[in-house]
């Protein structure tokens, strides 16, 4: 019986890893999507990131090396991907 609890832990601890990977792509999307937004209202964008540094210095405090890092990659990834790759200009083609 020790063994099946021990399964379950380590399945738990793979959901957690995965929900907060998950959970970066999606804080990492709504803070561009705030700070992008055409109607540039500073107000909002200056809470929205300040919240953004205050959740990511939380889950540094609090959360486990496995957890924080797929948090962390999960955030970094959608930063980079909306932030950096999806608006870059294509270049034109020469014929």
């Amino acid at each position: 019986m020790d063994y099946f609890y021990q399964i379950i832990e380590t399945l738990g601890l793979f959901i957690q890893i995965l929900g907060l990977f998950l959970f970066g792509v999606t804080a990492g999307w709504f803070t561009l999507h705030v700070i992008n937004q055409p109607d540039k209202n500073w107000q909002l964008q200056s809470i929205v990131y300040s919240v953004f540094l205050v959740f990511i210095g939380l889950m540094v405090r609090y959360l486990a090396p496995g957890a924080l890092g797929a948090l962390l990659v999960g955030t970094a990834g959608a930063l980079f991907y909306w932030g950096l790759f999806k608006n870059r200009e294509k270049p034109a083609k020469k014929k």
